[in-house]
């Protein structure tokens, strides 16, 4: 079936809303609540998990999209992917003011302000970037496509 044929389909106006709800909610307390263990994790142990993260949160959005549906749709599946790309957006940024609040003591307007700059945390996928083909940088890149994938898969 096309991509075309798949938009066309039904799909229940509560269940979308239901969807959009699930997926904002998770996207907000997932973002929230990896961030600040990524925090953790880094301040504690000196290491960076950011990949192991991103499969859990994938899998963490697929599954309460999933279960907020009663019948799969494409648009459910974008919805997924969606929300795991916000909620990555929001573990960045918890985990960068949570950083500069361990080092400064304090919470700068300035800095936060910076840090809700979401093009530093995207920059990874640029191929022009000059760190782009970096072991380190490739790992995440994958990780980030699987788990992009999942959402999506595991969503319908």
């Amino acid at each position: 079936m096309s991509i075309q044929q798949q938009f066309q389909e039904p799909y229940n106006k509560y269940d979308l809303i239901d969807v959009i709800k699930q997926g904002f909610f998770m996207a907000i307390v997932g973002g929230l609540l990896i961030g600040s263990l990524q925090l953790l994790i880094a301040y504690s142990f000196n290491i960076s998990l950011t990949w192991l993260m991103l499969i859990i949160l994938a899998s963490l959005t697929a599954k309460r999209i999933k279960q907020a549906s009663s019948s799969p749709h494409i648009i459910f599946s974008i919805i997924s992917v969606v929300s795991f790309v916000f909620a990555y957006y929001l573990m960045n940024v918890t985990s960068n003011v949570g950083l500069i609040y361990l080092f400064t003591g304090t919470i700068d307007f300035n800095l936060v302000i910076e840090v809700l700059n979401p093009l530093p945390f995207f920059n990874f996928l640029n191929p022009l970037n000059s760190l782009f083909f970096k072991v380190n940088n490739i790992i995440d890149i994958v990780f980030f496509i699987i788990s992009v994938y999942y959402a999506y898969k595991h969503s319908k």
